[in-house]
Formats: C-alpha cells, structure tokens, sequence
C-alpha cells in the first residue's frame, strides 16, 4: 500500500497530484473572474488584455471593444445585423458572445479573439423582434 497525496483547488474541487497544479487551477479561477469584472466594469480588451496577460493581436479598432461593442456573426440564425455582444472570458482567453438575431431567441457560444472582425457600437446592436 501507499500513500498518496493531492492538492485539490478551493474553487471547483478539481484534484491534482502536485500543489502547482492545484495553484495553477486557482490562478485561472482568479485570472477568469478578473477578465469577467473587468468587462462587467466597461474596461475595453485593450485593458484586460494588459492587466490578464492573454497576449491577444488587437488591432487598433478591437483595442477599443468593450461589453457595449456588437458584432455581425452571419452564420449565427443567418444574421447580417450586429447582433452578438461579448458577455463573459474564459481564463484562456476565449470570449462568449450573445445576442438575439432571429425569431427563435438568444444564441450565444465561444470565440476566439482572432474571429471578431469590425465592431460595431452599442447604438447599432440589432435585436430581433
């Protein structure tokens, strides 16, 4: 028999067989809910970028995005309208977008930095009706 010691991150209980593992889970927790409050706050990506370290390529347009910004994802409920809105961030840097585009209610999923093109600002956010 032996024994076995694990390191368990305090935020979701995952268990890992080293501490840096279990800090590394931690400091993703902390990294997302930072990136989270940020955006929350009205910080554009140029800051979080900076204060969260994603390393993300913006351009000088995406510098300025915000939560308020809109996006036109075409092949989301075939909607040619800016439509989607950046609602959370993962700790790897990946941002949820969400919107109404049609008739059959919100859509929302995963992208990352390098699929946003050409915002738009929160005066032109379309919402289907």
């Amino acid at each position: 028999m032996k024994e076995t010691i694990m390191y368990k991150c305090d935020k979701c209980g995952q268990s890992f067989d080293n501490k840096r593992g279990a800090l590394q889970c931690e400091f993703n927790h902390a990294k997302e809910r930072l990136a989270n409050q940020c955006l929350e706050d009205g910080f554009d990506l140029d800051f979080i970028n900076w204060i969260c370290g994603f390393n993300w390529k913006l351009t000088e347009e995406m510098k300025k995005v915000n939560k308020d910004s809109c996006f036109i994802i075409s092949h989301w409920q075939c909607c040619n309208k800016p439509a989607y809105r950046i609602t959370e961030i993962s700790y790897q840097g990946n941002l949820y977008l969400f919107g109404v585009g049609s008739w059959s209610g919100g859509y929302g999923n995963w992208r990352s930095i390098g699929d946003l093109k050409e915002p738009h600002p929160k005066e032109e956010l379309y919402k289907h009706h």
